[in-house]
């Protein structure tokens, strides 16, 4: 077996890096490590943790690992001996009966089909810096009307099930913050925090910073949403570290739980998905990896193994601009002496596509692909005429069929046909539009040019934009705020129902007023 490269590795790192160290002002930046089981083998670090103060950032800042946390909260899980096959309700009452009825395992496997919170808020007008509270996301939960798709059918990405699995285990007496702050950090000395909340100060705590574009002044993110197991950990890239490196070995508070950590959940066909317990699963030449990554406003990190040879690479950044997926692959392939992934050659046509029925749309343009809002990058895929989508949380493999495209995304089948250039907005779009379990309001205006916008979000929240149609009852409008924008689809399903929806909230639906 090959011998790790780690000369290599560390030259692929040094692009990123050379990015952090870009002249003129110093700005944010970030770390990268790689490790073994029995060690840090090296490391780079470049930019400010805190530009007011200068605060270099370094292996050791403490900075927000986000969605990395998930692997976490179910090696926790695995540990107490959580029942993976239970509902949801048998183990935290008072949930809608859609949501009630998943197994714990297709919550935290993105094969349950829960609308994802943040999101969702998002098509009700609220901005993802606005202060909601346990006790409001809560009662939002309650409220949803169902699920986006039947459990098992496809995968998506979504945080509501991993905020209801720490919910259901507090309720047995287990605290995931605890065992965090307590018995974790004591076997491994790390310093891994807890916060309940953005705004609650960590000693050492990295920004997050975003601009919003080359040369703007860098601004501190900000996100309102209280924190859970989903994305809430804060550490140092060294403490991360030494958590994976316990993870490859075997042992810590967790135990054996990599294996299960790492297995693909699998569909009700019988396939299996790119993600397991959250960790997801992908590969590059032959060689099996595992990892994931996070974002909250500012910070974008990634963490990805190769299990059967011991080996990691963590890369935590505290920019926007940082996409630390690609970065962390090529890394990873220089350490293995494999050729990293390919771009993906311009098969596919350009342009904005719609299925025959029901609200999917997608977007292709210069080799990104946009899916009900979610973006990301196409790489070369394995058989002729195909390409796939970078990142496995929403895996895609799309070929061009004719002047549209098919494939299959969320390992659901799709097809797209171009959206027409003489499309219309509906006039049926146009009126007042309520959705009374949420509190939410959009109103629709469609002028006599056949231009038209939609306008919701209440007082000072208030703002309107403009409909972009996708013909058949079907339009796209901006939805969120800066660093975070999307796109969304307004679906007329009925003379007097209107969904609003993205790739993880599919659910949410206006009466006409």
């Amino acid at each position: 077996m090959r011998q790790p490269d780690w000369t290599a590795a560390m030259a692929e790192a040094e692009p990123t890096t050379a990015t952090w160290r870009a002249t003129g002002e110093p700005g944010p930046g970030g770390a990268i490590l790689l490790l073994d089981r029995d060690g840090l083998r090296g490391e780079a670090c470049a930019g400010l943790a805190s530009l007011p103060h200068r605060i270099p950032f370094t292996v050791a800042t403490p900075s927000r690992f986000a969605s990395i946390t998930k692997h976490l909260l179910c090696a926790f899980a695995l540990h107490h001996g959580l029942e993976l096959e239970a509902p949801l309700g048998a183990l935290l009452p008072g949930l809608p009966a859609p949501i009630a009825a998943v197994p714990v395992f297709r919550a935290l496997s993105m094969t349950g089909g829960i609308p994802d919170l943040l999101p969702s808020h998002t098509l009700c007008g609220v901005p993802h810096t606005a202060a909601i509270e346990p006790a409001a996301l809560d009662a939002f939960t309650a409220a949803l009307p169902g699920l986006d798709f039947p459990p098992g059918s496809e995968m998506s990405y979504s945080n509501t099930g991993y905020r209801l699995v720490e919910q259901a285990l507090a309720r047995q007496g287990h605290v995931f913050g605890a065992w965090v702050e307590g018995a974790l950090n004591a076997a491994l000395g790390t310093g891994f925090r807890f916060p309940a909340g953005w705004d609650r100060p960590l000693p050492g705590l990295a920004d997050g910073y975003w601009r919003e574009g080359p040369g703007s002044p860098w601004r501190i993110g900000a996100y309102g949403m209280a924190l859970s197991a989903s994305g809430g950990m804060a550490g140092s890239a060294r403490d991360l570290a030494t958590w994976l490196r316990a993870l490859l070995r075997g042992d810590g508070p967790a135990g054996d739980v990599l294996a299960q950590l790492a297995t693909p959940a699998r569909l009700q066909d019988g396939r299996a998905s790119h993600y397991g317990l959250g960790l997801a699963v992908t590969g590059i030449g032959g060689e099996r990896l595992v990892g994931h990554g996070g974002h909250l406003p500012g910070f974008k990190n990634h963490v990805l193994l190769a299990p059967a040879r011991g080996l990691g690479v963590v890369l935590l950044s505290n920019r926007e601009e940082t996409e630390p997926y690609l970065p962390a692959l090529r890394i990873m392939a220089a350490l293995l002496g494999l050729a990293p992934p390919r771009p993906a050659a311009p098969l596919l046509p350009e342009g904005l596509f719609i299925e025959a029925d029901g609200p999917a749309w997608l977007e292709h343009r210069d080799g990104a692909v946009t899916f009900l809002g979610a973006r990301d990058l196409l790489m070369a895929g394995e058989a002729p005429g195909e390409v796939v989508a970078l990142s496995p949380y929403l895996p895609m493999r799309l070929r061009r069929e004719g002047a549209g495209i098919a494939g299959e995304i969320g390992h659901a089948a799709r097809r797209f046909r171009p959206v027409p250039p003489d499309a219309r907005l509906s006039p049926g779009l146009a009126g007042f539009w309520r959705a009374p379990a949420q509190g939410a309001e959009l109103a629709i205006e469609i002028a006599a040019d056949g231009s038209g916008s939609a306008a919701f979000g209440a007082g000072p929240l208030h703002r309107r934009v403009p409909l972009t149609p996708l013909g058949d009852g079907r339009a796209l409008l901006a939805v969120g705020a800066p660093p975070w924008t999307s796109r969304a689809c307004a679906w007329l399903r009925a003379p007097d129902r209107l969904r609003l929806l993205t790739a993880r909230s599919r659910v949410l639906e206006f009466q006409r007023a």
